[in-house]
């Protein structure tokens, strides 16, 4: 690299020396003249002589590194492109080799095959503003080779083609006259069209029946199976907020029967919605802000949890909110629920009350009496019900000589079956009641309605 950069060194200079004697015997005879109107002396000219060899020198260094320098700059910008030649001629250039190809394909589309020139593609290097994009140049081609194409606009709505007009200013022009009539028509809204509609460059054959004039397209346009305004506008509502209703138990009503104890009421609300109409089709609401006026009243009702007595001539039994009847006659306090206790986990629930050693004890539901006597493991009298699905009931510390009925029998729901007493491992009188289901006691109080 240096020898070579010597050797150009050398060149250049060799000529600028020889360019330096050629201009400098000119320039002599000039210096001569000057020398005898100024009296220049013989030492000043010979400086001045060699200050002009070296400037010459100089300036054809510049010359020809500057040269080089433009010429490597102007090739740096030139970038690979593909240039589309038809029948010889370089048409343009494209950036790839694939829109060259789309150059092609879109020119024989239009041109049809028995129309479509000669094409040729070659790789070069050009200036990148040369370079074009594959729309252009088939443009470019289209009308140097269509003689009987013409170019339109297509106009397409919702990506169906509706037709083609010569004119593109009469689309946009007829599209602002219709937004222009719908904004009167809805004044207080933002109106645009709910259909979307797209132009497209093409050519047809001039007598094409798609290409329509000007008052055609405007009143296939206009028609009302075209285009639909979609309009959006803020209203203004009051609206109602549904109250809430809550369910109160109480034993002054019969199980089944109900009272409004309150009645409910609905609240309002000042609100302003976005609400979108294609035609005068709501379409669309979304609601922008509310603001309560009135609070909704809660609506209170009242369940009854009383039930009916069951009455059994002589006597009357409780009729629960549970699965089984109350199984003491007129004794209803609990003396000792289902569960932990200081003599032990209770299985059962006691029920006693003033006067209780007597009180009739009856068939929480009908069943078969499975037991029927004495137990040895502390339930005293007692009687045990199987009322199927794996479901019993068990009744103990019953009075000596008071079960009035035996294993085997068939009892009815509310069917006296023994009296109230203190035997077996019991601490007074009262009616021991145990549910059992599958074997395993349970706590009976959801079964007589307690919980």
């Amino acid at each position: 690299m240096e020898r070579l950069f010597n050797f150009f060194y050398n060149c250049i200079y060799n000529l600028g020396l020889v360019t330096g004697k050629i201009i400098g015997g000119f320039f002599k005879k000039i210096f001569g003249a000057f020398k005898k109107l100024f009296h220049f002396n013989k030492a000043s000219f010979s400086s001045a002589k060699v200050f002009f060899k070296r400037t010459v020198v100089f300036l054809l260094i510049a010359t020809v590194i500057g040269t080089s320098v433009f010429v490597a700059y102007r090739n740096s910008n030139k970038v690979k492109a593909v240039a589309v030649i038809v029948d010889g001629e370089t048409i343009g250039y494209v950036p790839s080799q694939k829109a060259a190809d789309s150059v092609k394909k879109q020119a024989t589309q239009t041109l049809g095959e028995e129309n479509t020139p000669d094409f040729e593609n070659k790789e070069k290097r050009t200036d990148a503003y040369n370079v074009r994009s594959a729309d252009v140049i088939s443009k470019t081609i289209i009308e140097k080779y269509g003689d009987n194409l013409t170019p339109v606009n297509e106009v397409y709505i919702d990506g169906e083609l509706l037709c083609a007009v010569k004119d593109s200013t009469v689309i946009q022009k007829t599209v602002d006259e219709m937004l222009e009539l719908a904004k009167k028509v809805y004044p207080n809204s933002s109106v645009s069209f709910a259909q979307s509609i797209t132009v497209k460059q093409a050519y047809y054959p001039a007598d094409n029946k798609n290409i329509y004039s000007n008052e055609k397209f405007k009143s296939v346009l206009n028609s009302p199976n075209t285009l639909t305004v979609r309009h959006t506008e803020c209203q203004e509502n009051i609206n109602y907020t549904d109250f809430e209703t809550v369910e109160i138990q109480t034993n002054k009503l019969f199980v089944g029967d109900t009272r409004v104890r309150r009645t409910g009421q609905n609240g309002t609300e000042y609100a302003i919605d976005l609400v979108t109409y294609i035609g005068d089709k709501k379409v669309l609401s979304e609601p922008l802000m509310s603001v309560a006026l009135t609070q909704p009243v809660t609506q209170i009702v009242e369940r009854g949890i009383r039930a009916e007595s069951l009455s059994m001539g002589s006597y009357t039994v409780y009729q629960t909110t549970g699965i089984f009847c109350w199984p003491v006659v007129n004794l209803y306090t609990v003396t000792s629920p289902y569960g932990h206790r200081s003599l032990g986990y209770h299985r059962g629930i006691d029920i006693s009350g003033a006067n209780a050693s007597g009180s009739l004890v009856v068939a929480g539901a009908a069943g078969t009496v499975t037991e029927a006597g004495w137990s040895t493991g502390g339930y005293g009298n007692y009687v045990k019900i199987d009322h199927g699905n794996g479901v019993e009931t068990l009744y103990a510390h019953m009075l000596d000589n008071s079960l009035m009925v035996s294993a085997g029998d068939y009892v009815q729901k509310g069917q006296t079956i023994g009296r109230v007493g203190n035997t077996g491992y019991s601490f007074g009188a009262h009616l021991h009641f145990e549910v059992r289901l599958n074997g395993n006691r349970l706590n009976p109080a959801p079964y007589l309605g307690l919980e």
